[in-house]
């Protein structure tokens, strides 16, 4: 009987031991155990042209959370000091929309510049950036 009891108990533990068990829930990437945000930009590239050392520039991304969860933005990145950022929500709903506008100051940069800024969320991806390009010329 007592050896019955010690073989049950063993497979018990094996049993359950040699599994793992699975997370209740997702918050790190998701915020919500029932789904996943997805971050998408309509939009990811702009070429504002030729424009005069000086001069300052915005263009307005938008985005989209084209999954099922609640996307949060978590920090809004510049590739560099000269470009600056303005964000309309930190959170969107799925199926929401949201706009990121990029301000490029091209005081002391000349020729072909490239710049981007990059949103940080709980996608599943959690940085993506967009991409401004502007050829700086001396006025």
């Amino acid at each position: 009987m007592r050896t019955r009891g010690m073989v049950v108990m063993c497979v018990l533990l094996l049993t359950t031991c040699g599994s793992p068990s699975k997370p209740k829930n997702n918050l790190s990437t998701s915020g919500n155990s029932s789904g996943v945000p997805n971050l998408e930009y309509i939009e990811d590239f702009f070429d504002f042209g030729t424009i005069t050392q000086g001069e300052v520039v915005t263009h307005t991304f938008r985005f989209k959370n084209s999954g099922n969860a609640p996307l949060v933005v978590k920090d809004v990145i510049p590739g560099c000091g000269c470009t600056t950022s303005k964000l309309s929500s930190t959170i969107l709903k799925p199926g929401e929309e949201g706009t990121v506008e990029v301000i490029f100051n091209s005081q002391g940069w000349a020729g072909l510049q490239y710049k981007t800024i990059t949103l940080r969320t709980n996608s599943s991806i959690m940085d993506k950036s967009v991409t401004i390009r502007a050829n700086v010329v001396m006025p």
